[in-house]
């Protein structure tokens, strides 16, 4: 929902950017390409169903045609009155790479009435690689093989890791270790879900909702070791209904990135370690984080009961 999309981290690298004006250094210009890869953008569209009608704007200056984009619901509203036939529809940003690569559209523009950030077809073509994670060629486990890991995890290693301080910001060795480990994370649910021995299939129950920790200024996707460290964590008595899930790393990491999330906290309530997301990007390769383990890679598409 385009009220959910916010890209502070983009607005962010977008100021960065203007504020350095023509000397902007290499590694900025990076973060803020892999920043635009990572975002859900907001399109004045009209959909009706079997495409997506969208306007774009001509440049007064120099009679350049530019697809306007906007970070959040709030930019958005600044530049279309609330009656517009426009609304704000959610992509992620490489749906808007193939669109500005229409021969009639010279570039796209970011949040007209503020930053007016405008990217050309140049830097679009820098930042239009395909983002995908690279898997181990290897069968992926079925739920059953896979609630056999989550019955009998082990961390002990990892945990050593967390557990000592002097490791506090070796986010290098974090990410060697997580490669070595099966760890766990919760969905949520108001609802109780039925299960068959324990298994709960997310096309059974129309997805599942990442559990996560969040105040009014920070969001992190929660990781765990054990299932006494999740014990710790979660509440009893508010209402709602846990399942732990064995984590695809990667895929964890990529959705904390496209949902401007600010990181990752392991063990929480415990000897907690915190991945900020710039840390998190740092991994990546520009096109790919590390390689993941492939008979895992359906492992999000199941839960287990705690």
């Amino acid at each position: 929902m385009a009220e959910n999309v916010t890209n502070k981290y983009l607005k962010e690298a977008i100021k960065e950017i203007e504020e350095l004006k023509d000397n902007v250094e290499s590694d900025v210009l990076s973060n803020f390409i892999f920043e635009l890869k990572m975002s859900n953008l907001l399109i004045p569209g009209i959909d009706n169903g079997d495409e997506l009608v969208y306007e774009t704007l001509i440049s007064q200056e120099d009679d350049l045609t530019f697809l306007p984009l906007f970070t959040d619901a709030d930019e958005f509203y600044k530049h279309y009155a609330k009656d517009s036939e426009y609304e704000p529809i959610e992509n992620e940003f490489e749906i808007y790479a193939g669109i500005a690569n229409d021969e009639a559209i010279d570039g796209i523009i970011i949040n007209v009435e503020t930053e007016s950030f405008e990217i050309t077809k140049e830097m679009l073509e820098i930042a239009e690689a395909d983002y995908s994670i690279a898997y181990e060629e290897a069968e992926a486990l079925s739920g059953e093989e896979i609630k056999e890991i989550y019955d009998s995890i082990s961390n002990d290693d990892l945990e050593k890791f967390i557990a000592d301080e002097a490791n506090e910001d070796d986010f290098e060795g974090i990410m060697v270790e997580l490669s070595n480990a099966n760890v766990m994370n919760l969905v949520v649910s108001d609802e109780a879900f039925d299960d068959e021995d324990g298994i709960i299939k997310a096309s059974d129950v129309d997805g599942f909702s990442l559990c996560a920790m969040e105040d009014d200024t920070s969001r992190y996707a929660i990781l765990f070791t054990s299932k006494d460290a999740i014990s710790d964590a979660i509440s009893d008595d508010d209402g709602l209904n846990y399942y732990a899930q064995i984590t695809d790393v990667n895929a964890l990491f990529e959705f904390v990135l496209r949902s401007d999330m600010d990181g990752v906290i392991i063990n929480p309530n415990g000897d907690e370690f915190l991945i900020p997301r710039s840390e998190i990007i740092s991994q990546a390769s520009g096109i790919e984080l590390i390689v993941g383990d492939g008979s895992l890679k359906d492992c999000l598409e199941y839960a287990f009961k705690l």
